[in-house]
C-alpha cells in the first residue's frame, strides 16, 4: 500500500485480479496533489494478507473497509477500480454507502449471467482457458506458490506489454485468493443486483475492443441505472496501463466535482 497526500477529498485506487497496487503506476501518484492518495493490494493479491479462505465480495470489501480504518479515513472516498477491483468498489458501494463518494471503474467485468461471465473470462487467451475451464489450474498455481521467484521473471519475460514491476506481481496470490475471488466475485455475476442498491454516481468506463467486458449489456446496465454512466474509450482492457493520464484526469474531475450531471453514454475519439 502506498499513500500520498494529506489534503482533498480521498481517492483509493484497487486494481484487477492478480494485480497489486502497482498496477497504479507513477502517473496515479499526481493525484496526491489534490487529494489523500491510497492505493492497496486487494486481499490476498500483492502484499496484502493471504488467508487461507475468504474471498468472497463481503470479505474484500471488510477488507478494505479495514485499510481504511487503520489509516483513520473516514471521509467517503472516490473509489478509481479495474476490472475486479471494480466489482469490490461496488459491492463496498453497495453495503458501506457512508463510506464511498463515487466509483470510476475501468473494464468492469459486469455480466447478466454466471454463463455469460465464463465464456468472457474464458475467451481472453490461453491461460485465463486454462485457469477458467482446465482441471490443470490447481496445479499450475500450486507452481507458482512453490517457485514464486523464478514465476515472477517467467511472468516478466511472457508479458512484455506490461511494466516489469506489474507483471512480477502477477504471481504474488495463492489458489485460495485467486480461484475463490474469481468464482465468487467475478464468475457468480452477482454485480447487477448490487447496483439496484448504489445511489452514488458509478461512472464506468470500458475500451472499444476490450474482450473482458461486455459492452451490450453495459449499455443496458447504464440505461437502466439513474446513477450510473458509461463511456467508451478506444482501447482494450488495460486502459489504466494504456491511457493512464486520461484516466488520471477522470478520477481527478469526479473527486473535484462529485454534483456534475451525468449522461448515460459518452463515445471518446
Amino acid at each position: 500500500m502506498r499513500v500520498l497526500g494529506t489534503d482533498g477529498p480521498p481517492v483509493l485506487l484497487l486494481h484487477g485480479l492478480v494485480g497489486s497496487g502497482r498496477y497504479w503506476g507513477g502517473a496515479y501518484d499526481r493525484l496526491g496533489d489534490t487529494h489523500r492518495l491510497i492505493v492497496a493490494d486487494l486481499l490476498g493479491f500483492g502484499r496484502s494478507p493471504h488467508p487461507p479462505t475468504g474471498y468472497g465480495p463481503d470479505d474484500h470489501a471488510r477488507a478494505v473497509i479495514g485499510c481504511l480504518d487503520a489509516l483513520e479515513v473516514d471521509e467517503p472516498v472516490v473509489i478509481g477500480a479495474h476490472s475486479l477491483g471494480s466489482l469490490v468498489a461496488l459491492r463496498l458501494a453497495a453495503t458501506f454507502p457512508d463510506r464511498v463518494s463515487a466509483v470510476v471503474a475501468f473494464g468492469p467485468p459486469i455480466y447478466p449471467d454466471p454463463a455469460t461471465a465464463r465464456r468472457r473470462v474464458a475467451r481472453t487467451g490461453a491461460m485465463a482457458r486454462l485457469f477458467v475451464m482446465s482441471p490443470l489450474a490447481h496445479a499450475a498455481c500450486r507452481w507458482v506458490c512453490d517457485h514464486r521467484a523464478l514465476a515472477a521473471r517467467l511472468s516478466v519475460w511472457s508479458h512484455p506489454q506490461l511494466p516489469a514491476p506489474v507483471a512480477a506481481d502477477g504471481v504474488l496470490h495463492t489458489w485460495a485468493s485467486y480461484s475463490e475471488t474469481l468464482q465468487r466475485v467475478i464468475l457468480a455475476a452477482e454485480a447487477p443486483r448490487w447496483l439496484d442498491d448504489i445511489a452514488i454516481p458509478v461512472h464506468m468506463v470500458a475500451g472499444r475492443s476490450d474482450r473482458v467486458v461486455d459492452l451490450s449489456f453495459l449499455t443496458a446496465v447504464a440505461a437502466s441505472h439513474a446513477p450510473v454512466d458509461l463511456d467508451v474509450w478506444p482501447g482494450g482492457h488495460d486502459l489504466p496501463l494504456a491511457q493512464a493520464q486520461h484516466c488520471v484526469a477522470l478520477i481527478d474531475a469526479v473527486g473535484a466535482a462529485l454534483a456534475e450531471p451525468k449522461g448515460t453514454h459518452h463515445e471518446r475519439r
